[in-house]
């Protein structure tokens, strides 16, 4: 761990003059977003249990470009308001379009049933989406970038029920289905070996535990949350491949004092078999490593280590500053430290609903000239 600490703030240190003056023109950018965001409409109630939200959206990032679209959530007690015993529900819908001619069509749900005995997440979509290819394993170049296009349908399930106080144990379900797949025949995509190369489904069944402490959902001011799940795809379960899937987190939060946290994650996904293209670990994107191009390298397995400091600056805005570091690779004896890649980045967050602390966000994520970009979502990255 030691050494994995000096080099990270060795890559750090070489790369974070380069990073202001790229900074102070890429925020100006954001800046001008901002007005899109605040006029975003609100329906809430405080008096009931019941809030509903919607967000016209208009964004830039990696894999995108300039996109918009529509997010709505719902955002509910399955019991009464005032219970602190069960987290608020959320049930998002959202449709996106983009530049480069990408859609995507989503459905996601978390619900805490009373007193958190149960929890049930749902996340299902359909997407379009034109996408870049550089190759597998974590030596892919920058320059060896080709486009691809695929459609996708994905739709996974995941109950769990609580057996001790913060501990869970549950059942996964989970579906997609790759179609209308197209590369450049005799190209970068062609001529690399992997699997899932043309159309396939799969279908998975797996088994969670989880260890969760935390005070709130979207921004934990204290506490822990622990999660380890093992999902199988097999042939004989209407499945093109048999592989594997495993993943293990840790996500901590700690309040240095009012108003400031020390966030981190640990992260690793692991994969065994005959594991397709998209499900592959991917690096990067808005929910990992900011500032690299979601699936900028793919490979078997991968992992992650974030920390962010977030501080509330007024009113309703906060802000963060991050830093993480990871790699891809293809088995546990394959991982180097010297091919390990580092982003950092900040950015600011508006408050939209106070009493359950859920955010619009607002991230810049930097490693170097190539891998950097902006993300706007509702809700943190972990």
């Amino acid at each position: 761990m030691h050494s994995l600490l000096i080099n990270f703030f060795n890559i750090i240190r070489v790369k974070l003059i380069k990073c202001i003056i790229t900074l102070r023109y890429k925020l100006l950018i954001c800046l001008s977003c901002l007005p899109v965001l605040l006029q975003a409409q609100f329906r809430i109630d405080t008096a009931k249990r019941v809030n509903v939200l919607a967000i016209p959206v208009l964004f830039r990032t990696p894999e995108t470009g300039w996109a918009y679209g529509l997010s709505s959530s719902i955002n509910f007690k399955t019991t009464h308001k005032n219970d602190s015993l069960t987290r608020t529900s959320t049930i998002t819908a959202m449709g996106i379009f983009s530049q480069r001619q990408q859609n995507v069509q989503a459905l996601d749900a978390t619900i805490y049933f009373p007193k958190e005995k149960y929890i049930l997440y749902f996340n299902s979509s359909h997407s379009y989406f034109p996408d870049n290819f550089w190759g597998i394993g974590t030596h892919a170049k920058n320059n060896d970038k080709e486009r691809y296009v695929f459609e996708q349908v994905a739709i996974s399930s995941h109950i769990k029920r609580q057996f001790l106080k913060h501990t869970f144990f549950g059942v996964i379900t989970d579906y997609q289905n790759l179609f209308r797949l197209r590369y450049n025949t005799g190209g970068i995509m062609d001529t690399s070996t992997f699997i899932g190369k043309s159309n396939y489904n799969v279908t998975g069944f797996g088994l969670t535990a989880s260890y969760d402490s935390r005070n709130f959902t979207f921004w934990p001011t204290r506490g822990i949350f622990i999660q380890t799940q093992f999902t199988s795809y097999n042939k004989e379960l209407a499945s093109s491949y048999s592989f594997n899937k495993w993943m293990l987190e840790f996500r901590g939060f700690y309040q240095i004092y009012k108003g400031h946290i020390l966030a981190m994650q640990v992260y690793n996904y692991a994969t065994f078999g005959q594991t397709p293209y998209r499900s592959l670990a991917n690096f990067g994107g808005a929910g990992n490593m900011r500032g690299f191009y979601q699936g900028r390298f793919r490979d078997n397995s991968m992992y992650s280590l974030i920390g962010e400091y977030r501080a509330h600056i007024f009113w309703k805005l906060s802000a963060c500053l991050f830093g993480g570091i990871g790699d891809v690779y293809s088995s546990f004896n394959q991982i180097q430290t010297r091919t390990m890649k580092a982003s950092f980045g900040g950015g600011l967050r508006l408050t939209i609903l106070e009493k359950d602390k859920l955010n619009l966000r607002v991230d810049y994520g930097y490693s170097d000239a190539y891998n950097q970009g902006f993300y706007f979502t509702i809700g943190e990255c972990f």
